[in-house]
């Protein structure tokens, strides 16, 4: 007991000089931390208690150019569905199998690529409510500018399936429904992206 003893009074100097130490060198553990810069670390997260925060989130994720908040918006069964005309342009494989984990890794390619992104979900219209689904539709503009100032505007209209998870409501899948003459759809984007 005694040889315990000792050692603990052997470890407390060892521990105050090892403070004074830390503290001549410029790092004390007791100072605070310098506040990170506004969106430094992405926009935050809006719990979505309701189906249409799912819209908000989605666009954070994809204007503040991390995609942490767009992940975040997916059930993990997650589908991607597109226009047939996209479909014949591009061919049935690249759609083919389109998951969360597919759809996550090409928003993150569209993202890396960009200097900023403006999305636009216009005036949702739920077209049904039946806890735990939601469905809305709703026209919806992306532009997207590129790192050497390029800028290129995606338009349709679109189905949003949702579903009331235990984190909240999730989008599960997104139909591509229509596109809009002169402009791609974001489902073309996606296509060409994967």
């Amino acid at each position: 007991m005694r040889a315990i003893r000792l050692k603990t009074f052997r470890l407390i100097p060892a521990l105050a000089l090892s403070l004074v130490m830390l503290s001549t060198v410029g790092c004390d553990i007791f100072d605070t931390r310098e506040p990170e810069p506004p969106g430094s670390g992405g926009t935050p997260w809006e719990p979505p208690t309701v189906p249409s925060i799912v819209f908000t989130n989605l666009t954070t994720g994809l204007e503040d150019l991390t995609g942490v908040n767009y992940e975040k918006s997916l059930g993990e069964t997650f589908k991607f569905v597109p226009m047939p005309a996209d479909v014949d342009r591009l061919g049935p494989e690249v759609f083919a199998d389109w998951t969360k984990s597919v759809e996550v890794d090409v928003t993150q390619r569209i993202l890396a690529a960009a200097s900023s992104v403006e999305v636009s979900f216009i005036n949702p219209e739920q077209t049904l409510d039946q806890d735990p689904f939601a469905t809305f539709e709703a026209p919806y503009e992306l532009i997207v500018t590129d790192t050497q100032g390029k800028k290129e505007t995606y338009k349709g209209r679109a189905r949003f399936d949702m579903q009331r998870l235990s984190q909240g409501w999730h989008l599960i899948q997104w139909e591509d429904l229509e596109g809009v003459q002169g402009f791609a759809t974001w489902g073309y984007l996606r296509g060409t992206t994967r």
